[in-house]
């Protein structure tokens, strides 16, 4: 017994160049078509970075007002000045002055979140500020320090973050309060440190 083709258009390789045929017409391999103008996406790119500048406006908060970073809102209630913090004869002294800055921390979220002095960044005249985690011991009460410091939900955690920078930046009328809702930084916020 004779053993009988199959039609050509039942062969599997038929049908999976039928489908590239067909893939490649859908996807407008035609390159006579006109490019699309270009007047739309830059009319639409620059009302993106408007409205980025406005969040970023906004985003800017003042001593006394909260600041509402994601899940977290940060108020800042004070700040101060001193050449050198704790007791007599263990004082640790700053290399230019210390600014201390009070700070509340609202956790909105649903589960505890972990706080750390390493959110905190000042900025001034372009330089950045890192917080000095031993002269935070020595103003905050037993507890009050960010030092890896968990907040449940619905709770505010206050203390203050010690910044050790040059005189004339810890009387500067353009310094910056730069804060974070977690250690990667992922959502930021700033908080304007002049009344």
């Amino acid at each position: 017994m004779e053993k009988q083709k199959k039609p050509f258009y039942k062969r599997w390789w038929v049908w999976v160049l039928a489908v590239i045929i067909i893939g490649a017409i859908a996807s407008g391999g035609g390159e006579d078509s006109e490019p699309a103008s270009t007047e739309p996406k830059k009319e639409a790119e620059a009302k993106k970075e408007e409205s980025k500048k406005e969040e970023k406006k906004e985003s800017v908060a003042k001593i006394g007002q909260p600041l509402k970073v994601g899940d977290v809102t940060f108020t800042v209630y004070g700040t101060s000045t001193a050449k050198s913090v704790g007791p007599e004869g263990l004082a640790h002294n700053a290399q230019g002055t210390f600014l201390i800055v009070e700070v509340g921390v609202k956790n909105g979220a649903k589960e505890a979140l972990t706080i750390d002095s390493s959110f905190f960044k000042l900025k001034a005249d372009g330089a950045e500020y890192e917080a000095d985690v031993t002269a935070d011991t020595f103003v905050n009460d037993v507890g009050g320090s960010f030092f890896l410091k968990k907040i449940n939900p619905g709770n505010e955690g206050k203390g203050k973050i010690v910044f050790d920078v040059p005189a004339d930046v810890a009387t500067s009328k353009d310094v910056v309060l730069n804060v974070q809702t977690g250690f990667f930084g992922t959502e930021q916020g700033q908080i304007q440190l002049t009344k």
